[in-house]
């Protein structure tokens, strides 16, 4: 956040004495701080709308664009889309007014980021298209590079918010993502050296980067770029980039398979926690209060899974809360078509797209035709001794899930008779509660249908997923739900 860096050395003072034997005086200084910051951030708001009056009735246009994208900044960092959109096209308006294209393509950053929080993707996507396309006007290398990261890493979260989680690797949409946001972390890699916000930018670049390979299931590649991350951002004062990042390390943590490695999660998850009550973002206090209610539940902690469970379904409330109150005002927004040069440009992929797609068609009648000639056929290739059961069974055993039915895998092991048989010939020490997992991805459960019906969080469910790999032996690129499908 704009200044706030200044204000962190409250934090800094208490945590250098050590917070492992001074807890109380740690949180003290948390709480005293997070009061601080406060303050400090609403006088700033207060501080760029009051400038924003002054110049407008001033006609000042110059400096009323620079306070009221200022303020539409921290109201981004903040996760307030509310206050974004009320002021975003306001502020386009400005910016086009006087050609700044470095502000104008910014602002487009903004607006795209609330798109994409209150769940419209192609809002989203053509904010940040407009954004790239207008990046390339601005001269400075530096802010050229910081403007395209930006919104490549804006366009990556667009796969990860409209494709379900399967927590699966080598899924299409992660790989698109990773895609972009290895271009956004290309970016970064090309701002000078000696640019003050190198360290910032390139930080946490690498630091999306490693957390969204983790989430895929690349706990090695993604541990290589949090590592860098976390020399970059560490010696910065302004610590908001450690809130994720130390959330991560607790998830690497975790799967480490070492002795005490809920341990080394739970020290990780609360570093996260109290820089994520200084700086108050909502969005990072859910997802670390959801993840050590998950942790605290594993380790027998209750009173602490109960009281972590709480919060974070009350942070989700205030979320959701915000987001609806937003709504509207996104509905309302119109974002322009893209120009006439970039029509073209999709218009030649297009016709691009279309002959790869009629090669692709001809090559597939020929493998097919010379497949029928040679009698070997997709079923014969694949073929399995298990007879399909009837859809109605199926069917019944999905309710079964849906009303917590106890009956469920005794009715399951009647209708897939050989299932049980064959997964513990793999691994004769399977649990009962890896069996019933692999029944529900038998069923096709997504993690997020599973973690409903079983009153779990999500993230416990991908860590039980991730062990059934282990001992199912399972290499990194096969998917889990193709292979027990084939069982």
């Amino acid at each position: 956040m704009i200044l706030l860096s200044i204000f962190f050395s409250l934090f800094n003072s208490a945590y250098g004495q050590g917070y492992k034997k001074n807890t109380d005086s740690l949180y003290n200084v948390v709480y005293s701080a997070e009061k601080f910051l406060k303050t400090n951030e609403q006088n700033l708001i207060k501080m760029c709308d009051d400038l924003y009056i002054e110049a407008d009735d001033k006609h000042d246009d110059k400096e009323a664009l620079r306070s009221i994208t200022t303020t539409i900044q921290i109201y981004s960092e903040l996760g307030d889309h509310y206050n974004v959109l009320r002021r975003i096209e306001k502020a386009i308006n400005l910016a086009q007014e006087q050609k700044d294209y470095y502000r104008l393509s910014a602002l487009y950053t903004y607006l795209g980021r609330s798109f994409l929080n209150l769940g419209f993707h192609n809002k989203a996507r053509k904010s940040f298209n407009i954004g790239l396309e207008l990046s390339s006007n601005v001269r400075t290398k530096d802010s050229l590079h910081i403007l395209k990261l930006q919104h490549y890493s804006g366009i990556a979260m667009i796969f990860e918010h409209s494709n379900p989680p399967i927590g699966e690797p080598r899924a299409p949409y992660k790989d698109s993502m990773i895609n972009y946001l290895q271009k956004a972390y290309a970016e970064a890699k090309m701002i000078n050296p000696g640019h003050p916000g190198r360290a910032r930018w390139l930080g946490t670049r690498a630091k999306i980067l490693g957390s969204v390979l983790i989430s895929a299931l690349y706990y090695d590649e993604g541990g290589k770029y949090l590592k860098e991350a976390e020399n970059l951002l560490t010696n910065l004062s302004d610590k908001r980039f450690m809130i994720s990042l130390y959330r991560f390390k607790g998830i690497l943590a975790y799967n480490s398979g070492l002795t005490d490695s809920n341990r080394k999660a739970l020290h990780f998850y609360n570093e996260s926690l109290c820089l994520a009550k200084i700086y108050d973002i909502p969005a990072e206090s859910y997802y670390i209060t959801d993840a050590l209610a998950s942790l605290s539940s594993e380790m027998k902690m209750i009173v602490d899974a109960r009281l972590f469970s709480d919060t974070s379904k009350k942070l989700k409330y205030e979320i959701e809360e915000s987001e609806r109150k937003a709504m509207p005002i996104a509905q309302g927004i119109n974002v322009p078509t893209q120009n006439k040069s970039e029509s073209v440009t999709i218009l030649y992929l297009a016709i691009l797209l279309l002959i790869v797609l009629s090669g692709f068609t001809i090559y597939y009648f020929y493998i097919f035709k010379r497949r029928v000639k040679n009698n070997i056929t997709y079923n014969q290739v694949y073929e399995t001794t298990d007879v399909k059961p009837e859809k109605r069974d199926i069917e019944q055993l999905l309710q079964m899930i849906k009303d917590s039915d106890r009956s469920f895998y005794v009715v399951f092991k009647q209708v897939f008779p050989d299932f049980q048989n064959k997964l513990l010939n793999i691994n004769n020490e399977l649990s009962v509660s890896d069996l019933e997992l692999c029944a529900y991805l038998k069923l096709n459960l997504q993690t997020k249908e599973i973690a409903l019906y079983r009153k779990n969080t999500i993230s416990s469910v991908d860590n039980r997923k991730y062990r059934l790999r282990k001992k199912l032996n399972l290499p990194s690129d096969t998917n889990l739900y193709v292979w027990i499908d084939s069982i």
